[in-house]
């Protein structure tokens, strides 16, 4: 079925005493809605929403994930606790995440593409936003902090070969960030100094101070201006992570960076995930690479300017943010949680120096 034109056509005038056109613009119209709520993932749903409570071990509850992947991915661990208190447990989501889910839940929670026609089989729906509130405060923090994703065998060893190939470095290390409005900057980014005075030294001997001027000069007027500080640590092999495609996370940096940019690779947050779970650590600016990460048990750095928390904390998770109880500046928020990130960095790279994959 072809989608009907966005453009708007002329009608043709009915013919003297043809009352039926009106009836079948309305038919067409009801018909294309009706269209459009079939081939939606969470079409509406006649079950009824579960509050909580009640006898529910030879229930079957329908859990639907929309939203931002960032909630999403961090939702995920109470399906596991829902599939404990339920005789069975559905998931509908978009396609980004249903292939993780298959691996991380799949013999617990049925994975669905869309929202089933014939319901009888199922009693109760919950949204995912909502499971955590509805299970109560005692289930809900069943898993906290702990792994709870899974990857596929054969998916972790396809990544991890392409990175013995390819990686310079020992120390491979994931990087995400939010992208920015085009042409602007992120907080936290400062004009790019000029670069002709350190043109021609050899980044690599180059004090870090140093390192991180001239990288800001080659990579000025980019999304990883803020990033400056971090790309300066030698050492270190550079993973991409998140949505390819955007002008303002696609910045490349200079060429001396070992960045192994293979996010056109990845189909859906299954590889993704399976490619973090073969790196030695993700540094995060961005809350769904944040969850993912520490859900798989990766070691996380999430680096926020808030003075409260936007993730809950993971086994192996630390966080470089603001300073409590001092009047803030956001700018200088994100500089000096860069910064401080980047610092211990370098401490971590130079463990690792010698080291091959």
């Amino acid at each position: 079925m072809t989608k009907p034109s966005s453009r708007t056509p002329t009608p043709c005038p009915p013919a003297s005493g043809d009352t039926s056109l009106p009836d079948t613009t309305e038919a067409i119209a009801h018909a294309w809605a009706q269209v459009g709520a079939a081939l939606s993932p969470h079409p509406d749903c006649p079950l009824p929403t579960w509050t909580g409570g009640g006898d529910t071990l030879h229930q079957h509850l329908i859990v639907i994930g929309s939203g931002h992947e960032g909630d999403i991915v961090g939702q995920l661990r109470h399906l596991e606790t829902a599939a404990a208190r339920f005789g069975k447990v559905g998931f509908v989501g978009s396609a980004n995440v249903r292939r993780l889910v298959e691996w991380s839940l799949g013999d617990r929670v049925v994975v669905l593409s869309r929202m089933p026609r014939d319901v009888s089989d199922w009693d109760l729906r919950c949204a995912l936003g909502a499971l955590a509130r509805t299970l109560g405060p005692h289930a809900a923090a069943a898993h906290a902090g702990m792994p709870h994703l899974r990857v596929a065998a054969t998916s972790a060893r396809h990544w991890r070969d392409r990175l013995a190939a390819s990686a310079q470095h020992g120390l491979c290390v994931g990087i995400a960030w939010p992208g920015i409005t085009a042409g602007g900057q992120r907080p936290g980014a400062a004009p790019a100094p000029d670069d002709t005075a350190s043109r021609g030294r050899p980044l690599a001997n180059a004090p870090m101070a140093d390192r991180s001027t001239e990288l800001a000069g080659l990579a000025r007027l980019t999304a990883l201006t803020p990033l400056i500080p971090l790309l300066a640590v030698p050492g270190v092999s550079w993973v991409p992570l998140g949505t390819h495609g955007h002008a303002t996370t696609d910045a490349t940096p200079p060429s001396r960076v070992d960045w192994i940019d293979w996010r056109a690779d990845c189909d859906d947050l299954a590889d993704e995930a399976a490619l973090i779970d073969n790196l030695d650590l993700v540094i995060s600016l961005d809350v769904a690479r944040t969850h993912l990460a520490g859900g798989l048990g990766v070691p996380v750095w999430h680096v926020d300017a808030s003075a409260q928390p936007a993730v809950a904390g993971y086994s192996q998770m630390r966080r470089f943010g603001a300073l409590s109880g001092i009047a803030r500046n956001v700018e200088n928020d994100w500089r000096d949680a860069v910064e401080a990130a980047a610092q211990a960095l370098h401490s971590l790279a130079a463990e690792f120096q010698g080291w091959t994959r």
